[in-house]
């Protein structure tokens, strides 16, 4: 990817919208989709599965960043949800790979870890989406992030039980 083409990716990343993951537990996290790219008013609008014909049949744009973060989304509110991982993985990947680290670069990486964690969490590995969510707060401690590991720490099974016996004791 050319720098112009990567610099036009990174503004058009920073226009987020967020919409609710549609988990079971009525969508209790969040997700970031790129706003203005490829299949991001299908996949707000509910119609995810157009989405996906988008964002897999245009084989111009199957290596930008815009397109993998969308296709994670898209695929954690499918039926095709078991691949909502590997392309979570593969677009914090490609964010991963931009030498710039900048604020902008971090709070993308973030937005990444904390999708790739409602992925890991809707199939049900309760761990490793809890580091996800927790290292996307240490990356970038934002309102999607620090929602998300929020949210995970009330639903954990071994929270709650702390929390029983630190009162019982």
């Amino acid at each position: 990817m050319n720098k112009t083409m990567l610099q036009n990716t990174l503004f058009a990343t920073l226009l987020l919208s967020t919409t609710p993951a549609t988990l079971a537990n009525e969508g209790i996290f969040q997700v970031a989709v790129v706003k203005g790219s490829i299949g991001t008013a299908d996949i707000t609008k509910g119609e995810v599965a157009l989405g996906i014909k988008k964002l897999t049949a245009s084989e111009s744009s199957k290596d930008f960043y815009d397109r993998k973060m969308n296709l994670c989304v898209a695929y954690l509110q499918s039926t095709q949800s078991n691949k909502s991982e590997s392309a979570c993985t593969e677009a914090i990947n490609s964010i991963e790979s931009i030498k710039l680290q900048n604020s902008k670069v971090r709070y993308l990486t973030s937005l990444n870890y904390s999708n790739r964690g409602v992925a890991r969490y809707k199939q049900n590995q309760l761990t490793a989406a809890l580091k996800d969510f927790e290292f996307a707060v240490t990356i970038d401690n934002n309102p999607i992030t620090a929602g998300n590991l929020q949210k995970i720490k009330q639903l954990l099974p071994v929270n709650n039980v702390e929390k029983i016996a630190a009162l019982s004791d």
